[in-house]
Order: structure tokens, then C-alpha cells, then sequence
């Protein structure tokens, strides 16, 4: 089986490295004919669109599964591009439970709105 791993600090380009407080990292892990992108950290704000881009590009090698159990926080954009990636028939995989309870909202959820009774933002409450 052919392996290929390639680890991607992202970091938006137009901030400063010592201004840089949250990152994502994204693993593209390639095996024949599939890619695991391994995320670690938070998916908002910027890293958003970058796994967007990073997704789009490998999608054309064939199928994609993200694995979220490494992420700590997922946005309202975030959980709408996960939303989208489901629906293109993405593998949303996680061993985490936090990440585990959003996969479960995304497919779970006609509307996207995650939200809880509690009124916990996103599912969430901290």
C-alpha cells in the first residue's frame, strides 16, 4: 500500500508569525485512491477556507475523509463547510466525543442550525 504523508501548518498569510494565537493543522495522508485529511486544532476563521482549498484540491485524487478527532472548536462556518463536504460524500470521522456530537448534528440536521435547547451556541456550551 502506497503511503504518502504530508503535514500543513497553516497560517493566514497576512498576519504576522507572533500574532498568530490559533492554528490548524492538516495532514493529507494519501492510500491508494483515497486521502485522509487529519485536522488538529481550530477550524474558524481562515482555516475555514483553507481546508476548503486543501479539500478541493485532493478531491480530484478520489475519495476524502476528514478526521476531526484532534479539533478543539469548530465554527458556524466551519460546521457549514463540514455540512457541505458531508453532502458531497466526505467521511466526517472522529474518536472524540466533542467532534463525534458535531458529525452526529451535520448529518442529523436538515437546516444546519445546531444549536441547542439550552441555547448553547452551536451545540456547545463553555
Amino acid at each position: 500500500m502506497d503511503t504518502e504523508s504530508t503535514p500543513n501548518l497553516c497560517k493566514p498569510p497576512e498576519q504576522k508569525k507572533a500574532e498568530v494565537t490559533q492554528l490548524l493543522k492538516i495532514t493529507t495522508i494519501r492510500e491508494s485512491g483515497s486521502t485522509i485529511l487529519k485536522l488538529e486544532g481550530k477550524l474558524s476563521g481562515p482555516w475555514t477556507k483553507e481546508l476548503e482549498r486543501v479539500w478541493t484540491d485532493n478531491a480530484q485524487h478520489g475519495s476524502v475523509a476528514v478526521d476531526l478527532s484532534n479539533v478543539s472548536f469548530v465554527s458556524p462556518e466551519g460546521r457549514q463547510l463540514l455540512k457541505s463536504m458531508n453532502r458531497q460524500r466526505v467521511e466526517l470521522r472522529s474518536h472524540s466525543l466533542l467532534t463525534q456530537f458535531i458529525i452526529s448534528q451535520i448529518r442529523n440536521t436538515s437546516d444546519g442550525n445546531c444549536s441547542t435547547r439550552d441555547g448553547g451556541e452551536n451545540g456547545i456550551t463553555r
